[in-house]
């Protein structure tokens, strides 16, 4: 009898157990998943620079004439001039390295004057053309294919013309080998037109040597050009 109570016993606790360990199980049994991941990165490469080269100015220019047997036929004597007959080229802004990112290359003529520009009567005369990659400027005494009526809406033509200019690059583009989109600018003076440009040249150079009309004395008033351009490469957002 004692047996039977104590097997009975011990079935009762064996499905409490079972009861208890199902109960437990349906509570906090649960699906468990996990995964790491990780990832890195650097700055992109810009390491873009800009290197001036040339010069616009000199104060020498060779001859060209035949027969000429002199190096130069003009000579500032240490100081940068012009005069009929001669041209030049804006100083060129190299550009080098291959940044990881796009970039738009900006000019802007951070300065351009034209100063003096006159006859003895204070009329304006200015025979210069400027080029800004394949189109001239000038006033209305040169063969210009913008003309304007004065110095100063010349000025202003050119600064724009140059602010407006602008290139782009992709990304891991080498800017050491796109120098043909760079902006260029060049300037001449054409020698002996007519007698009658001639002649205002002529005063042009006597002013600057300090030579009045009448043929006196007087302080020197050279005509001078001035212009400064600001190269600015950006990245592209």
């Amino acid at each position: 009898m004692k047996k039977n109570v104590m097997m009975r016993a011990a079935s009762v606790l064996l499905i409490m157990v079972l009861l208890t360990s199902s109960v437990i199980s349906g509570t906090f049994a649960k699906y468990v998943t996990s995964a790491s991941g990780t990832d890195s990165a650097r700055v992109a490469e810009f390491g873009v620079r800009i290197d001036a080269q040339g010069e616009m100015f000199t104060d020498t220019y060779k001859g060209v004439e035949a027969g000429w047997t002199s190096a130069n036929t003009v000579d500032g004597q240490g100081e940068d001039v012009v005069a009929p007959g001669t041209e030049g080229n804006m100083v060129s802004m190299k550009l080098t390295g291959s940044p990881e990112v796009a970039v738009r290359v900006n000019y802007e003529a951070t300065n351009f004057s034209l100063k003096n520009w006159t006859l003895y009567d204070g009329t304006e005369y200015c025979p210069v053309v400027f080029t800004i990659n394949t189109v001239t400027y000038g006033t209305e005494d040169t063969d210009a294919t913008n003309k304007y009526a004065t110095v100063a809406e010349l000025e202003t033509a050119i600064k724009n013309a140059i602010m407006n200019y602008s290139k782009e690059y992709a990304p891991n583009t080498n800017l050491s080998g796109v120098g043909a989109d760079s902006l260029a600018i060049s300037w001449s003076w054409e020698f002996s037109v007519n007698s009658t440009k001639d002649a205002k040249d002529t005063i042009l150079g006597d002013k600057a040597a300090g030579i009045a009309e009448d043929g006196s004395a007087m302080a020197k008033a050279p005509a001078t050009i001035e212009i400064r351009v600001k190269t600015t490469v950006t990245q592209i957002d």
